[in-house]
C-alpha cells in the first residue's frame, strides 16, 4: 500500500507549502550491479521517495566497508520533460542524528530525460562500527528559504538494498585529511583491487598486488607516505607492502592510476582469506582506515585462456594467453617452450610491451628465467597479434604440468593519469554543483559539515594532456599461467609440411623481412668412406622484392631425420652482406651426416630456426618435407645456377723436364640458367686425380666465373709433378663441386672422368 507523508522534516506552513509530495513506499531492493540501463525499467517494491506521481528516487545498491558507505541512487524520470538532479541533494544519516557529506564518485551529468533514468554513484565516509540498520538516505530539494538550505523529502534505509554477501565494498574509499589535515576537506582516493599474483624471485615468495587508485577530490593528490598498506592472512598473520611502481605519481581529479603492491610473504601462506589493509601510525599505534578481500583479486590463468593484459592503460583492450606449451626431456634436464600471444582485441592502436617470463615450480622458490628479444612493431593495431616465444631447461624430474610461467613486463612504469577536466564549478543552488567539460556536466557533491547535504562542487579549470612522473622497477609481473596441459614437443620430422624444391619457403617474419622470398634450389650429398661421413650441400635462392637494400639473412637452419635426430647447417664462410632490390643471390649450407643410410628415401625435414631472439634453444620458423636429389648419372651436371653438359672426355699423360702429368682433356657446354647474383663466394670446382690403388696424386682448381673460369667448348685440365711410380693405367679424375664452410670444405661429387 501506498503511504503519503505530509512532511519528513520541520512541520511548518512554509515547509509545506514548498515541500513536494513525498510517498514512502515498503519492501526490499534487489539491484545486482552498481549501473543501470538509462531507460524504463520495471523494479520489484521497493522504498522510494517520490517527487511527483511517476518521478522518485530510490537505493539502488549500498556496500558498507570499514571506513565509509558507497551506494547508488537510482533517478527515475517518469515526465514528459527533462528533470535536473543537480536540483536535489543526498546526504546520509544515522540513528543518533549525525549526518554525513555524500560525494559523487563518478563524473556524469545530472539530466534526466523523460521517461528515463539514471543511477548516481555516492560515497559518505563514515566513523568505524556504524551499523547498515542504523544508516539512512536522506533526500532533499534545495531550498534556500529553508535554514539549512534543504527541503527534506525523505529518507531512504540502507539496511533495505545490503543483501547477505553484499557487506563487501568493491572498493575502499579513505580520506586523506585523515592523513594529512592540510589538504582539501573534500581530498579522497578510492582504492579498487586488480589483479593480485603470487611468484618467487631470488628464492623468496612475493605477492604482487594491483589496485586502482581514484582522486574523488578537485585537486591532484600524491599517495601520502604515512598511507600504508599490508596482507593480512586467515590467521591474523601481517605482511607489509611496499608500493613498487605509482607512489610519486601525481592524480589529477576524477581519473585514476594504477599502483603496484609488492609483499613478501612466507611460502605456506594461505591464499584463502586472504586481505589487503590500508593503515597510518598513530606514534606506536596501528590505525586501521579499512580492509578489502583479496580472494576474487588472486589469479592464475589456465593454458589457453585470454586474459585482460594487467600492464594496459584506460581505452586499451589488450588480452595476453600462453597459447602452447611443449617439452622434451634430455640429458641435461626437461627443455621447456611456452608461445604466449598478446592480442589487440580493442579499437585503438597499442603499445607492444616489453616482456620477458620465468617458470617457477616446487615450494622452495626455484624458478628459471627466460627471454624474447625477437624485434617486433611497437604497436598492435586493433585485432593484431604479437607473439613471444619463451624456451627454458628445468631439472630434472620436474614436472612441466606443474609448473607456472610468470609473465614479465620489463621496465614496468607507472604514468600519472591523463586525460581532461574542464570547467568552472559552481557554488550555491545546485544540488551536486555542475562541472562542465569534453565529457559533458558532472555532478559533484561537496557538502558542508554536519547536517547539509550536497552544495555546489568547486571545479578545476583548464584541461590536462600530459602524464604524470614515472618510476620503474625493473620489471613486474602481469599475468601467472598454469602450465596443465603442456604437451610432449613432437619430432619436427613428422610435423613437417610438404614442400616442392624451388618454391617459396613459407618463414615467420622474426627469420627474414617480409620482403624477401627464400627457396631451396638443391640438395644434394656426397659419400666419403674415409672420413666416416657424408656432406649434404643445399643451395637457397634469396630474393629481394621490396624497393631498398635489405640485409642478406644468416638462416639459421638443420636437416632432421626420422628417429629426430638434427644436423646443423653450416653457412660458406664468406657471403654478401646486403641484397639489393629487385636481385636474387644465391647462398650454399653444407650439413656432415653419418656415413650410413638414413632413410630408405634420403628423406628429411628442414627446419628453419630462430636461435638469436630466445634466452635458449630455438623457435622454429617452419619445417619441411624434402629429400636428397640423386646425382645425374648423363652427361649433364647441375650447378645452380648453372648446367655443364660434357660433350667428350678423354684421360692422358705427358713427360716433360723429368715430371709426369696427367691431362682430362674435356669438350663442354656451360649455360648459365637463372640470373642470379653470384660473387668470388660462389662455389668451385675441383678435379681430384685418384690412381688405381685409391690414392689421391694430384688436384686441380677451376671456376665457373671470374679469371681463368670454364668456358664452353674445348679445355685442358692439367695436374703436374707427378713421380714415375705414380703414372700407372688405372687414372680416375673425380670432378668436386668445393663449398668453404665453417667446417672445412664441403665436396660433393659431379662426375667421373676414367
Amino acid at each position: 500500500m501506498i503511504r503519503q507523508l505530509t512532511s519528513i522534516g520541520r512541520k511548518s506552513k512554509n515547509t509545506l507549502k514548498q515541500t513536494s509530495l513525498a510517498v514512502l513506499l515498503t519492501g526490499s531492493l534487489l539491484a545486482a550491479s552498481w549501473a543501470v540501463p538509462g531507460s524504463s525499467v520495471a523494479h520489484a517494491a521497493s522504498e522510494g521517495v517520490f517527487i511527483s506521481k511517476d518521478s522518485y528516487f530510490m537505493l539502488n545498491r549500498a556496500a558498507l566497508s570499514s571506513s565509509s558507505l558507497q551506494f547508488s541512487v537510482l533517478f527515475h524520470n517518469g515526465e514528459n520533460q527533462t528533470l535536473d538532479f543537480n536540483k536535489y541533494g543526498v546526504r546520509v544519516t544515522d540513528g543518533a542524528g549525525h549526518s554525513y557529506t555524500a560525494n559523487l564518485s563518478e563524473k556524469k551529468s545530472g539530466i534526466v530525460t523523460g521517461g528515463q533514468e539514471e543511477s548516481f554513484r555516492f560515497y559518505a565516509n563514515l566513523p568505524a562500527g556504524v551499523d547498515a540498520a542504523d544508516l539512512k538516505v536522506d533526500v532533499f530539494r534545495w531550498d534556500y528559504n529553508k535554514s539549512d538550505f534543504m527541503n527534506h523529502l525523505g529518507e531512504l534505509p540502507v539496511s533495505s538494498v545490503i543483501q547477505e554477501g553484499q557487506l563487501e565494498a568493491p572498493e575502499e574509499i579513505i580520506s586523506l585529511r585523515t592523513l594529512d589535515s592540510t589538504l582539501a576537506s573534500d581530498a579522497s582516493l578510492a582504492f579498487g583491487l586488480g589483479q593480485s599474483v603470487r611468484v618467487t624471485e631470488n628464492g623468496k615468495w612475493y605477492m604482487y598486488t594491483q589496485v586502482a587508485a581514484k582522486n574523488l577530490g578537485s585537486s591532484s593528490v600524491k599517495i601520502p607516505a604515512t598511507l600504508l598498506a599490508r596482507l593480512v592472512d586467515a590467521n591474523g598473520m601481517k605482511y607489509t607492502a611496499t608500493i613498487a611502481s605509482g607512489a610519486d605519481t601525481a592524480i589529477l581529479p576524477n581519473q585514476s592510476d594504477t599502483l603496484t603492491l609488492k609483499t613478501l610473504i612466507s611460502k605456506g601462506m594461505p591464499t584463502s582469506g586472504l586481505t589487503l589493509e590500508y593503515y597510518y601510525l598513530n606514534q606506536s599505534e596501528d590505525v586501521s582506515l579499512g580492509t578489502l578481500g583479496m580472494n576474487s583479486s588472486l589469479k592464475m590463468v589456465a593454458l589457453g585462456v585470454k586474459e585482460s593484459y594487467a600492464g594496459q592503460q584506460d581505452g586499451e583492450n589488450v588480452t595476453a594467453k600462453a597459447s602452447s606449451s611443449t617439452y622434451s626431456t634430455q640429458a641435461d634436464g626437461v627443455h621447456v617452450q611456452t608461445v604466449v600471444t598478446l592480442s589487440n582485441d580493442g579499437d585503438v592502436v597499442a603499445p607492444v610491451p616489453s616482456l620477458a617470463a620465468s617458470y617457477q615450480f616446487g615450494d622452495s622458490g626455484s624458478s628459471v628465467s627466460s627471454t624474447d628479444n625477437s624485434t617486433r612493431s611497437g604497436f598492435l593495431a586493433p585485432k593484431e597479434t604479437a607473439t613471444y616465444y619463451f624456451n627454458a631447461t628445468l631439472p630434472t624430474g620436474v614436472d612441466p604440468n606443474a609448473a607456472q610461467l610468470v609473465l614479465w613486463q620489463k621496465a614496468a612504469a607507472s604514468t600519472g593519469s591523463t586525460g581532461s577536466t574542464a570547467g568552472s564549478g559552481t557554488t550555491g543552488s545546485t544540488g551536486s554543483g555542475s562541472t562542465t567539460g569534453s565529457s559533458g556536466a558532472t555532478t559533484g557533491t561537496t557538502g558542508s559539515t554536519g547536517s547539509t547535504g550536497t552544495t555546489g562542487s568547486t571545479g578545476t579549470t583548464g584541461s590536462t594532456g600530459s602524464t604524470g612522473s614515472t618510476t620503474t622497477s625493473g620489471q613486474q609481473p602481469v599475468a601467472v599461467f598454469l602450465l596443465k596441459g603442456a604437451s610432449v614437443a613432437q619430432n619436427g620430422f613428422t610435423t613437417a609440411v610438404d614442400y616442392e624444391l624451388g618454391s617459396k619457403l613459407a618463414l615467420g617474419s622474426s627469420v627474414v623481412n617480409a620482403n624477401l622470398d627464400v627457396s631451396l634450389i638443391e640438395l644434394h650429398t656426397h659419400e666419403n668412406d674415409d672420413l666416416g661421413y657424408k656432406t649434404a650441400i643445399a643451395k637457397y635462392k634469396i630474393t629481394n622484392n621490396g624497393t631498398s637494400t635489405l640485409a642478406l639473412p644468416e638462416l639459421q637452419n638443420e636437416l632432421i631425420d626420422n628417429k629426430g635426430n638434427a644436423y646443423t647447417g653450416s653457412r660458406q664462410s664468406a657471403a654478401a652482406t646486403q641484397i639489393t632490390p629487385g636481385s636474387s643471390y644465391v647462398v650454399s649450407y653444407s650439413y656432415l651426416l653419418p656415413n650410413k643410410e638414413t632413410t630408405a628415401d634420403d628423406s628429411f625435414a628442414l627446419n628453419v630456426y630462430d636461435d638469436k631472439s630466445v634466452s635458449e634453444g630455438n623457435v622454429s620458423a617452419g619445417t619441411f618435407k624434402v629429400a636428397l636429389q640423386g646425382e645425374e648419372t648423363g652427361d649433364t651436371i647441375a650447378i645452380y645456377p648453372f648446367s655443364l653438359k660434357v660433350n667428350d672426355s678423354s684421360i692422358g699423360w705427358t713427360y716433360s723436364g723429368g715430371t709426369y702429368s696427367y691431362v682430362l682433356q674435356l669438350d663442354m657446354d656451360i649455360t648459365h640458367e637463372d640470373q642470379v647474383i653470384i660473387d668470388s663466394n660462389f662455389s668451385k670446382i675441383q678435379f681430384e686425380m685418384v690412381d688405381s690403388l685409391g690414392r689421391i696424386v694430384g688436384t686441380q682448381d677451376a671456376s665457373l666465373m671470374g679469371t681463368g673460369k670454364l668456358t664452353s667448348g674445348s679445355q685442358r685440365v692439367t695436374i703436374s709433378g707427378l713421380k714415375n711410380e705414380q703414372v700407372n693405367n688405372g687414372i680416375i679424375v673425380n670432378m668436386y663441386e668445393v663449398i668453404n664452410t665453417p667446417n672445412g670444405t664441403a665436396k660433393r661429387l659431379l662426375k667421373q672422368f676414367k
